[in-house]
């Protein structure tokens, strides 16, 4: 029996040297991988570039949903009057007043409502009507709105209505600086 040899071994990535023409430049051989990691790295880079962009647009929109609506009195304030009185979310109640509100009368109006529920053990209703503008100016705004509480006392609802003034100014978007209990 005859012994054969081996095929000497195959390297992968290694092409072996073919002759050419004399004056006839040889191709230029790409080792495999090189084109893979070539396409990883565009891959990869549009990744970041879109990734980057989708940071981009979720800071704008999360900017345009958390801001507050305060481009008209009317809205600063029946939006404040709505987190004050209906929602009592202190925190989103103050991004609709100015730098030194005056709102004692309606903090006292609250404070009456909430010790009310608590003697009573139950909850009370309130509505706001419409706002109604006095005055308008270009930096200013009174309106006047009614509010009406209906407390539940031994089956029977009563309802009581109270007149608001509001006052608001333009400080960087419309804010409530006053508010005063009318008779």
């Amino acid at each position: 029996m005859e012994q054969t040899r081996p095929a000497t071994p195959v390297r992968r990535g290694w092409v072996p040297r073919q002759r050419t023409a004399p004056g006839v430049t040889p191709p230029v051989v790409v080792p495999p991988g090189r084109r893979l990691r070539l396409a990883v790295v565009l891959v990869a880079g549009a990744l970041a570039l879109l990734c980057m962009g989708g940071v981009g647009v979720a800071f704008v929109l999360y900017a345009n949903v958390t801001t507050p609506d305060r481009s008209t009195p009317e809205t600063a304030a029946l939006s404040f009057l709505d987190a004050y009185l209906l929602q009592r979310d202190d925190v989103v109640a103050d991004l609709h007043l100015c730098e030194q509100p005056s709102i004692a009368p309606l903090t006292a109006y609250r404070t009456d409502t909430v010790e009310w529920e608590q003697r009573q053990g139950t909850l009370s209703a309130m509505t706001i009507g419409q706002l109604t503008t006095e005055t308008s100016g270009q930096d200013r705004a009174v309106l006047t709105v009614e509010v009406e509480r209906r407390l539940p006392t031994g089956g029977l609802i009563t309802r009581l209505t109270d007149r608001w003034r509001i006052t608001t100014v333009d400080e960087d978007g419309w804010r409530v600086c006053q508010v005063e209990r009318l008779t």
